[in-house]
């Protein structure tokens, strides 16, 4: 058979699907979110009382109480309905409400490093441990040692100031740009990921940057959706940053750490752990 000379819009179109094979190739994997099953061996919903090496002492317990939360309604009368039939066909599901009582621990001195050359300091790791029951008196039931289980981790760190980040390059890379990098590494993209980019204001004696004006957004991997009640993950990862402090914050939580903050802010409005959990800004 002879072989048949390439016109030059075959070789263009042949060169093209080369150029996306090697394209698809080289671009960076996909990372679907798998969230952490808990921490240092421990799964979450394990008891308080199965972790030996924690304190009798916690460092700090919060508590709060709430009505149980409308999640769905829904109407199953089919057709032409009067009053009644629509009010006895009204469905409706209802989740959380009662007490909820947040504790946490931290061994002393531990801590941990995140990265090689670059690495980051954790510390103090901060486990989270919630209790939730059904009742209106502000006594514990008896039974509190059995439903007091592992339900978060808090991992604190240093990053650099507002002050600090003035006398610095506009590209410099803070501990919080790194923590962020590994934990896109470990989970992917978090919700609303935008890059950190670099900008340059043009000014009639030259061009100029502000580092102290950066933004540090919240970030949290499998948040509720649209402000429910909690993560539908079995853990969700969040990161945030005090700019003035420089204190940077990793934060695991389960549903129930979520219910309970959402229990705290209907209490007390400004709850910190519900800003960092479900507020937009």
């Amino acid at each position: 058979m002879r072989a048949r000379a390439l016109t030059a819009p075959c070789l263009a179109a042949l060169l093209g699907v080369a150029l996306g094979v090697a394209a698809a190739n080289d671009a960076p994997k996909r990372i679907k979110y798998v969230p952490p099953a808990g921490f240092a061996g421990h799964n979450w919903g394990d008891l308080r009382s199965g972790f030996e090496r924690l304190p009798a002492q916690p460092l700090g317990v919060g508590a709060a109480w709430m009505n149980p939360v409308l999640t769905d309604q829904r109407i199953t009368c089919i057709g032409i309905c009067d009053a009644n039939q629509v009010l006895l066909s009204l469905w409706e599901k209802h989740e959380g409400g009662g007490f909820y009582v947040l504790s946490e621990y931290a061994i002393d001195g531990q801590g941990f490093q995140y990265g090689n050359d670059d690495r980051v300091k954790f510390h103090p790791v901060v486990y989270q441990f919630c209790a939730n029951w059904d009742s209106t008196k502000k006594v514990p039931p008896p039974d509190f040692d059995a439903i007091n289980q592992f339900c978060g981790m808090k991992f604190i760190f240093q990053s650099e100031t507002r002050e600090q980040l003035a006398k610095l390059p506009a590209d410099y890379e803070t501990n919080y740009d790194r923590v962020l990098e590994r934990l896109v590494a470990r989970f992917g993209k978090p919700d609303g990921f935008l890059r950190r980019g670099k900008v340059v204001i043009e000014t009639l004696e030259g061009d100029s940057t502000n580092s102290a004006d950066r933004k540090f957004r919240v970030y949290r991997w499998c948040p509720a959706f649209d402000r429910r009640l909690h993560t539908a993950c079995a853990a969700s990862v969040g990161l945030s940053l005090d700019p003035a402090t420089g204190i940077g914050t990793v934060l695991y939580s389960t549903p129930l750490l979520w219910e309970f903050a959402y229990a705290r802010e209907h209490n007390f409005k400004g709850d910190r752990l519900f800003k960092m959990l479900h507020a937009r800004k």
